[in-house]
């Protein structure tokens, strides 16, 4: 039983262990990386560096096993020769991407010097042993290559390839019938169309991939402008509700508070409920009441403010609101300029008119109608109850829906005391 409990044990253990190591084997060839800049062309390449790097060095652990393995027929001055360098251009590569992080150049330089390295490991592995699977190297490098989706790094690498394999097959046709790769059923030109048309698929995909790449950042710049104009055009229009919202003085105060006091009378008249009403009276007041709006915020509120979407709800419904009530008053000074001022009617006027006919806002339009007419305007002077109710009765019925203007009418008197106790 003891036995059988330690064997468990060690399986798990084992299990454990194993899946410790996919693990690291797995991040240490992951594309993830923390702070990542995707716009920012240096850390895109310095990114790739890094992992073609950690390849090469995978490769190069490997070609050290595979020298072990062939040590008596390679020999120590040719394993020299193929580990020395590459070990060199892996520190390389790895100065390049620790100590100049933020210089492009180097950058650069350190994908050059990745793709001479796997150039030469192609050939230096051929060179030392001459086999097929050695030759097959060739692809891999040219993959390795791709990896970079950089053009300028695919058109170099082919060019190396296809002179390392050129000389490889120059070589093998001079050693005849000792060519590892020359047999009776096939010659060298099978394993130079292959490579080109390799060359070729590999090439295609890394400009497709590099055009791709490119028309999605392109796409992300746009819509990194366009998201950040879209926080200047919200914060210009909290500005303009901001601009809208401040408490007005004396008689321009009163006045608005006089029309809202209407708008919730005629409401309830109307048949509304206490809230429907209160949500009239909010609807006509909201130009005239300060909403406490603080626009002095610091970048990171103003980041906490655009994340959440209740606030910016909020501000954009009110917002929404100041500007239809705005329009119901502008709508009104229409209605009485063409009364007095004959030149004031125009098309203009004509697509005012035809605009916002709920209910809610002709209870806001009639009621602002009401008070525009009691008081002295530049264009025409104060008339007195009964004469405002008859120019309403006789000039602007047809703006209005016919049984809120019956209620209207019915219920004078009501609006006169509201007005004449404000203004008293």
């Amino acid at each position: 039983m003891n036995n059988k409990y330690a064997k468990n044990l060690e399986v798990i253990a084992m299990n454990k262990l194993l899946m410790k190591a996919v693990s690291l084997i797995m991040r240490f060839f992951s594309f993830q990386f923390e702070g990542f800049d995707v716009l920012n062309s240096t850390e895109v390449l310095r990114r790739k560096n890094i992992l073609v790097n950690r390849i090469l060095t995978l490769a190069n652990i490997l070609i050290t096993i595979f020298i072990a393995m062939y040590y008596d027929t390679i020999g120590l001055p040719k394993s020299l020769s193929l580990l020395v360098p590459t070990v060199l251009i892996n520190l390389l590569i790895t100065y390049f991407v620790s100590t100049k992080k933020d210089d492009y150049e180097k950058q650069l330089m350190g994908m050059y010097v990745a793709v001479l390295s796997v150039s030469y490991i192609a050939l230096r592995l051929f060179v030392l042993y001459p086999m097929p699977f050695t030759y097959i190297f060739l692809y891999i490098a040219l993959v390795i290559i791709a990896l970079f989706q950089n053009r300028h790094a695919i058109i170099l690498g082919d060019a190396l390839i296809l002179s390392v394999a050129s000389f490889i097959h120059i070589s093998e046709v001079g050693k005849g019938s000792a060519s590892t790769l020359i047999s009776e059923n096939h010659d060298i030109s099978v394993y130079t169309m292959f490579l080109i048309l390799f060359i070729f698929v590999i090439t295609s995909m890394v400009f497709f991939s590099e055009y791709m790449d490119r028309e999605r950042r392109n796409e992300f710049k746009k819509r990194e402008e366009l998201e950040q104009n879209f926080k200047n055009v919200l914060w210009d229009v909290f500005d303009t509700i901001d601009d809208f919202s401040q408490v007005t003085e004396g008689e321009e105060s009163n006045r608005d508070y006089m029309i809202a006091l209407m708008a919730k009378r005629l409401g309830m008249l109307y048949g509304f409920d206490e809230q429907k009403a209160d949500e009239v009276f909010n609807y006509a007041i909201v130009i005239g009441v300060n909403n406490k709006f603080d626009f002095s915020y610091s970048e990171e509120v103003k980041q906490n403010i655009l994340s959440d979407y209740s606030k910016i709800h909020y501000k954009l419904g009110m917002g929404n609101m100041m500007l239809r009530r705005t329009r119901i008053r502008m709508k009104c000074e229409s209605m009485v300029r063409s009364r007095y001022e004959s030149w004031f009617i125009s098309e203009n006027f004509r697509k005012i008119k035809a605009e916002d006919k709920s209910i809610e806002s002709q209870i806001i339009l009639l009621c602002e109608l009401y008070v525009m007419l009691r008081d002295k305007q530049s264009y025409k002077k104060a008339l007195p109850h009964v004469k405002t109710i008859k120019e309403i009765v006789d000039h602007f019925t047809h703006f209005f829906d016919e049984n809120l203007m019956n209620i209207f009418t019915e219920n004078n008197v009501e609006f006169e005391v509201i007005y004449e106790k404000i203004n008293s």
